[in-house]
């Protein structure tokens, strides 16, 4: 014989059975939710890696550039230096990021600005009092330029700056995104 259940016995069984439903349809789309990130998350290191491979090329480039750092570092100390660091290039930012580099070599007055023209292989100029001639060591195939600039070449304002540095298009340094 089937004993009857009373109302509120059967409204807390069907009650149970409504939330053990529920959770089991939380548990499912939480294990989907894990799958489908795990999967993502793969398919993002794979993206990385290929990013890593194509700016690896870059990074061979500075190389030598970030070796000399720590010296250059010591001799900073010494010398009170204006530096110009002028884009000689036709993409937007290379002068900032080596004026971002040379301050966090522990240059305290570096200028970024505009040279009038294009050029491959970086160019130094540097004042009569010959102050900062270690850069030299950051630009292994630079020239040295013995003539200075004309103001008309640059934006910025010449006889302000012991340093100018034109940089080419070898010694691009830019974080990319």
């Amino acid at each position: 014989m089937k004993k009857k259940q009373s109302a509120t016995g059967l409204f807390f069984s069907m009650f149970l059975r409504a939330v053990v439903v529920i959770l089991v349809i939380v548990i499912v789309c939480l294990a989907f939710a894990l799958v489908r990130s795990l999967i993502h998350g793969k398919s993002l290191k794979k993206a990385e890696a290929d990013t890593t491979v194509q700016t690896e090329n870059q990074t061979d480039e500075l190389l030598t550039a970030e070796k000399t750092e720590a010296t250059t570092e010591q001799i900073v100390a010494d010398y009170g230096i204006k530096i110009a660091v002028l884009n000689g290039t036709e993409i937007g930012g290379v002068a900032g990021a080596w004026k971002e580099k040379l301050e966090g070599m522990g240059y305290t007055a570096v200028d970024a600005g505009n040279y009038k023209g294009v050029t491959d292989s970086s160019k130094l100029y540097f004042s009569q009092n010959k102050k900062g001639e270690e850069l030299i060591s950051l630009f292994p195939g630079a020239t040295i330029e013995t003539d200075m600039m004309k103001e008309e070449e640059t934006d910025v304002v010449i006889s302000a700056h012991d340093v100018l540095i034109v940089i080419g298009n070898k010694d691009i340094l830019v974080a990319g995104p």
